[in-house]
C-alpha cells in the first residue's frame, strides 16, 4: 500500500477503533434504569412521592454500577421524606447502607439517618448517632453543620460550660482532621458566652494561627473576633494588629490582589478604631483610602470615601473634603454618596436627584433614632 493509500484510510481505521472501544470504555448504566430514574424524577416534580419512590425502587434494582444503585436508593428515601413515611425513608437509607456500607452515598445516608431519628424519632439516639456520623467522617459536607447542632444541644442542655466542656471531650477525635479548626473556634466562641473574655481572645488568636490561610477556612473570621475583643477590652493597637495580620495573607492574582469576604471590613475597622478609639484621624484617612486604592471588588469603597471626605471637612479642610467628594462623583457616580457631594463641598454642582435625609441627618451630627 503507498503512503498517500495508508494515509487516506487512517481516519477510516481510527473511527473503526472507537466504534469498537467506546462502549466498553463508557460506563454502561442500562436502558432500563435510565427509564426508571426519568419516571421517578417525573413523579417526584409533581408530588406524586410515593409513586417517585417505587420508581426509584425499580431503578436500585436495575442498576448496573454501585454508584447508581446508591443514587436511586438515596432518592427514593428522599422520596419518601417528602411523602411523610419517615419510617420508609429510614428503610432505604438503612438498605442502602447494608447493600453499600463503604459506598458513595454511605457517609450521606448515616448523616440523614441521624437527621431523621433526631427529627421524626428518639431525638438522644439520634444526636448520638450525629455524633458517630460526624466522628466517622469530619471531612464530609455535612460535618461541619452537624458539630454545629451537636454543640447548640449542648449549650440548650448545660449551658455554655457544659458545651465548652463536652467539646473539649470530643476534641481528641477530631484533631487533626478538617474539623480541628471548628473545634477551635467554637471553642472560642463558648469562652466568650460564658464571660472569659481574654481566654476566648487567646483562643481566637490560637485558631488562626494554627490553621493559616489556605488550609483554615475560619482563619479571617477568628482573627477579625479577635480584634473585636481586643478594641472592647480597650487595646485598639492589639486590635489593628489582628487586623493587620489577617491583611497581610491576601493572594495576588492576575488583576490586582485576591481580595476575601472579611477583608474590606477589616479595612474599614482599622480605619474605625484610628479615629474613634486612638483619635488618630491622618491615620483613619489614611486607611479609609487604602480600602478605595486597594481594594477594588469591595462595596464599601464609596462608604470609605464618604467618611473620608466627612473627615476632612470636620478637620476644616475644604479643599481636601472637596476632592474626596468629587471622586466619588466621578469614579463611583451609580452611589448613593454621588448625590450628596454638594452637601460636602458647595462648590460642586447639585446632583439632579436629592441627596437623602438620613445621609444630610448624619452629616449634620444628628443620629438616627
Amino acid at each position: 500500500m503507498s503512503r498517500r493509500a495508508a494515509n487516506a484510510s487512517a481516519p477510516a481505521l481510527a473511527l473503526a477503533i472507537a466504534a469498537l472501544l467506546g462502549p466498553a470504555c463508557a460506563p454502561a448504566r442500562g436502558d432500563a434504569y435510565l427509564a426508571a430514574i426519568a419516571a421517578g424524577e417525573r413523579a417526584y416534580h409533581a408530588g406524586r412521592y410515593r409513586e417517585a419512590a417505587s420508581a426509584f425502587d425499580g431503578a436500585a434494582a436495575r442498576a448496573l454500577l454501585v454508584k447508581d444503585r446508591d443514587e436511586a436508593r438515596l432518592m427514593q428515601a428522599r422520596a419518601f421524606e417528602r411523602a411523610e413515611a419517615w419510617g420508609e425513608a429510614r428503610a432505604s437509607y438503612e438498605r442502602l447502607l447494608a447493600d453499600s456500607p463503604d459506598g458513595p452515598r454511605s457517609e450521606r445516608a448515616e448523616f440523614e439517618l441521624a437527621d431523621l431519628a433526631i427529627e421524626h424519632g428518639d431525638a438522644d439516639a439520634g444526636f448520638a448517632m450525629l455524633l458517630a456520623a460526624t466522628r466517622r467522617h469530619p471531612s464530609h459536607g455535612l460535618a461541619r453543620n452537624a458539630l454545629k447542632r451537636l454543640i447548640r444541644r449542648e449549650e440548650e442542655r448545660a449551658g455554655a460550660g457544659g458545651a465548652l466542656a463536652w467539646l473539649r471531650q470530643q476534641a481528641p477525635a477530631l484533631r487533626g482532621t478538617e474539623l480541628d479548626q471548628d473545634v477551635a473556634y467554637n471553642e472560642a466562641l463558648l469562652l466568650e458566652q460564658g464571660g472569659d473574655r481574654e481566654g476566648a481572645l487567646r483562643a481566637f488568636v490560637a485558631a488562626a494561627r494554627a490553621h493559616p490561610y489556605p488550609a483554615g477556612s475560619l482563619t479571617d473570621d477568628a482573627l477579625f473576633r479577635a480584634a473585636e475583643l481586643a478594641g472592647a477590652l480597650g487595646r485598639p493597637e492589639e486590635a489593628i494588629g489582628y487586623l493587620r495580620e489577617m491583611l497581610a495573607a491576601r493572594e495576588p492574582a492576575l488583576t490586582g490582589s485576591y481580595d476575601r469576604g472579611r477583608f474590606d471590613d477589616a479595612q474599614l475597622e482599622i480605619a474605625r478604631l484610628y479615629s474613634e478609639a486612638l483619635g488618630d484621624r491622618a491615620a483613619a484617612r489614611r486607611e479609609l483610602r487604602k480600602l478605595y486604592t486597594d481594594h477594588p471588588a469591595s462595596i464599601l469603597r464609596d462608604d470609605a470615601l464618604w467618611t473620608e471626605a466627612k473627615l476632612w471637612r470636620e478637620d476644616g479642610r475644604a479643599e481636601e473634603a472637596c476632592a474626596t467628594a468629587a471622586l466619588i462623583v466621578r469614579e463611583l457616580p451609580e452611589s448613593r454618596y454621588a448625590r450628596c457631594a454638594h452637601a460636602i463641598c458647595p462648590s460642586l454642582p447639585a446632583a439632579k436627584s436629592p441627596c437623602a435625609d438620613y445621609i444630610l441627618r448624619e452629616l449634620d451630627g444628628k443620629k438616627e433614632p
